[in-house]
């Protein structure tokens, strides 16, 4: 009788002993499972924000080569700018409209007119 009761003890607790070992293995599975799922997920969004990444940098290049652009062509109008007000300062068209207010007229005309197409084809794009 001994021997059965002790039988049965051995068999309880190797099928303690198993069970704890499936539910071991289960749940270590599950985890490796969870784990495998959160790698892909992290790779992906790895992935996109690499992306991100390069679109950001290729548009922080076009923005400072547009950027050195509109520098060269700020410099440009300063220098035309600056030509316009010698050329200016050269003549005196207060006294030139008074001796000759036709000749001033029709050439402030014209230049307006020019002004005035020029917007024109800019805004018509």
């Amino acid at each position: 009788m001994i021997k059965i009761y002790g039988l049965i003890v051995i068999l309880i607790v190797l099928s303690g002993v198993g069970y704890g070992a499936v539910s071991y293995y289960n749940d270590t599975q599950e985890r490796i499972a969870t784990l495998r799922d959160n790698n892909a997920k992290l790779e992906v969004a790895n992935k996109s924000k690499e992306e991100a990444l390069k679109t950001i940098q290729s548009n922080v290049e076009k923005t400072n080569k547009l950027n050195k652009e509109l520098q060269g062509r700020l410099q440009n109008a300063e220098v035309y700018q600056d030509e316009l007000r010698k050329k200016l300062q050269k003549h005196d068209l207060t006294r030139l409209s008074e001796k000759k207010p036709g000749l001033v007229e029709k050439k402030i005309n014209e230049g307006t007119q020019k002004l005035f197409n020029d917007f024109e084809s800019i805004t018509a794009k």
